[in-house]
């Protein structure tokens, strides 16, 4: 069986059984979004619509490598080495109350990473496709420090990798894969994510982008610029997790998890993560673990609409909107910030 398939079985799970496990995983874990509640469903036909998309999306890049003979050799690496990722269970974060078949999750999100490092390697790309939303709706589940870890992963196994340029260049449109979300699906998403515990009344829908001009062109830069001052020298709180459970025979275990985010002048970033975990502590006696990740943060505008992008260790694409003082909207969902 090829890797390709191999995958594709894999990801072809149980739409009940991966609903009722994504219950279980957002009922017993606090950081959870409140919109799974909301529309349970929907976001378990989701996950599994997810992890079909990224053994397609696979599929469909070993399907364009076979007419650009100079990226074989790269997309059958992707394919060996997310095959392995699949397997080698012990690589996968650790995720409280994240079980079978959910966890698929984990190897599904290292898979499409890794294909969106390596068809941006490709000059022009491979594959036509868009992954700003099955990043944010895989990351929404997982939460922002697993799909940090994940990325490590991915960096860790393609940083040898190098863009390779085809002699003579490859004219021919590249192939275009489906989007994540049709219509319904995103309107139904952002019904569920819109909604609160206590009941408030709804905002009404954003206005229709204006046509793109010179004039708003200009007001995107000095939009880029002034987030750019104001991101300068602070820190973004993006998870505190405190999590403690009960076990059998009165045993019990703590788990908490802090991520920090420090924004400096300059346009260089530090992404902290603290880990500790009572059970780690009683093995080897310490249960603290500490990761950092290095690199460039840039703000990009278009139409008015701010995202913050992260180069380096630790990719990641996020919105983000100004609610209060001291408080940021990243990828919809509130985050501490505040000066270094």
């Amino acid at each position: 069986m090829s890797a390709t398939a191999e995958i594709r079985a894999l990801c072809d799970q149980p739409g009940r059984e991966l609903r009722e496990a994504l219950i279980r995983y957002s009922k017993g874990n606090a950081r959870t979004s409140y919109s799974i509640q909301v529309d349970s469903m929907l976001y378990g036909d989701l996950v599994r619509h997810y992890l079909q998309w990224c053994a397609g999306l696979l599929a469909k890049m070993q399907e364009a490598a076979a007419a650009r003979p100079a990226w074989k050799d790269a997309v059958a690496q992707l394919l060996e080495r997310t095959a392995a990722y699949f397997k080698e269970t012990a690589r996968w974060p650790s995720v409280p109350h994240l079980e079978h078949p959910l966890r698929l999750l984990l190897p599904a999100c290292y898979a499409t990473r890794a294909a969106q490092r390596v068809n941006s390697l490709f000059e022009p790309a491979l594959v036509a496709v868009d992954f700003t939303e099955p990043n944010e709706f895989v990351s929404e589940l997982l939460g922002q420090p697993i799909f940090e870890q994940i990325s490590h992963d991915k960096n860790a196994d393609f940083k040898t990798m190098a863009k390779i340029t085809e002699d003579p260049p490859h004219e021919a449109e590249p192939l275009h894969y489906r989007s994540f979300l049709h219509a319904a699906q995103r309107a139904r998403l952002a019904e569920a994510r819109a909604a609160k515990p206590e009941p408030s009344k709804a905002a009404p829908p954003p206005p229709p982008p204006a046509a793109p001009t010179v004039s708003s062109v200009d007001r995107d830069k000095v939009f880029a610029l002034s987030w750019s001052l104001d991101l300068s020298d602070t820190r973004i709180t993006l998870e505190e997790t405190n999590d403690f459970n009960n076990g059998y025979g009165g045993s019990s275990s703590y788990f908490s998890r802090q991520s920090f985010l420090h924004l400096f002048r300059g346009h260089r970033y530090r992404l902290q993560e603290i880990t500790f975990s009572s059970a780690t502590c009683r093995m080897t006696g310490d249960g603290e673990t500490r990761k950092e990740s290095e690199g460039e943060w840039k703000i990009q505008v278009h139409g008015g609409a701010a995202t913050l992008v992260l180069i380096g260790d630790a990719d990641m694409t996020c919105r983000i909107e100004k609610v209060t003082r001291g408080v940021l909207k990243l990828n919809g969902r509130d985050r501490r910030w505040t000066k270094l």
